[in-house]
């Protein structure tokens, strides 16, 4: 009978030395299994990383361009705002004609234009007259 329970003893202990090994190799399986999802979850954290150093260099880029561009805008703007100062002080130093100078000026004008007519209207007068004393 002791050899009887010894032998049963020895028989349930290789079962459980089965069932440690089958338990051990499911656990080593599912260690891999993690360690290559691990190794994924890397691998994808680099590229997301060197995704994120590609928008960082992009965002850098488009903000170079844009501060140039804003750079020459002030450069531009400072250049009208000293043009349009400029263009004030000078417009500030013109003597503008009063009402009555105006209407001076302008009879000025056409009495000058009327005496210039005249004068080429009596030329070609002239002109008729002496071509007709040789016809």
């Amino acid at each position: 009978m002791a050899k009887k329970k010894t032998v049963k003893e020895a028989s349930v202990a290789e079962e459980k030395v089965k069932k440690a090994k089958k338990i051990e190799k499911e656990v080593e399986e599912e260690i891999e299994e993690e360690l290559e999802e691990v190794e994924d979850l890397e691998e994808v954290e680099e590229e997301l990383d060197e995704y994120d150093e590609d928008l960082d260099s992009e965002e850098e880029e488009e903000e170079e361009k844009s501060s140039k561009k804003e750079k020459e805008d002030k450069k531009e703007n400072k250049v009208d705002k000293e043009q349009k100062a400029t263009i004030g002080r000078e417009l500030k130093k013109v003597v503008w004609p009063k009402a009555y100078e105006i209407v001076k000026y302008t009879f000025a004008v056409l009495v000058f234009c009327i005496v210039l007519a005249l004068f080429f209207e009596g030329l070609e007068l002239l002109m008729a007259f002496i071509k007709g004393l040789f016809n």
